[in-house]
């Protein structure tokens, strides 16, 4: 478990597939930048557990309550790179829960993997997110055209990215990082 100021990050079990499969399939879960898709559990348990890759719940830590999920999976097959990618359930968002779960990931990944470069898409328009990444320390490397099709057109991807050098380590990392 990763353990954060106001989050913690566990992984998924038991119940959680439920609850995402009721989240995953409410369009308002998604916002305005996703496909939006009937899921089945399966479905649903295939998203969450790609090979190589890591799901978790975020959980606020007063209540226990699940906000949100956040995850990690291999970015390409020729590049050793890690790609990031959270969710954060509708009546939790503005709250600063996606920006402490990205950072506590990116403080998890560099500190127990040899990865040199951790990347995140974001639809060109989600400016929280764009924030969300910001914030966790990620810098803007470009805008990737017509790299996702969702709801009937093609849209842009701003790419961005975390070098393990510009990590430092995990004490200089928690202080610069609102978790």
């Amino acid at each position: 478990m990763h353990i954060g100021k106001n989050i913690e990050l566990k992984p998924i079990s038991g119940d959680d597939w439920l609850l995402l499969h009721e989240w995953f399939n409410q369009p308002e879960f998604w916002g305005d930048f996703r496909e939006i898709w009937c899921y089945s559990v399966d479905d649903v348990k295939n998203l969450a557990n790609m090979k190589d890759g890591n799901s978790y719940m975020i959980i606020e830590r007063t209540n226990k309550k699940p906000v949100g999920v956040i995850g990690n999976y291999p970015a390409y097959v020729i590049y050793p790179g890690i790609e990031i990618g959270y969710f954060v359930h509708q009546d939790h968002r503005g709250k600063g829960i996606a920006t402490q779960a990205t950072s506590l990931l990116i403080n998890h990944l560099f500190s127990s993997t040899h990865v040199e470069k951790i990347l995140a898409n974001v639809t060109v328009g989600n400016v929280a997110s764009y924030k969300v990444l910001e914030r966790s320390g990620m810098v803007l490397e470009g805008v990737e055209r017509k790299k996702d099709y969702n709801r009937g057109k093609y849209h842009d991807k701003r790419l961005y990215s975390i070098l393990r050098e510009e990590w430092v380590d995990e004490c200089t990392y928690r202080a610069k990082c609102p978790f």
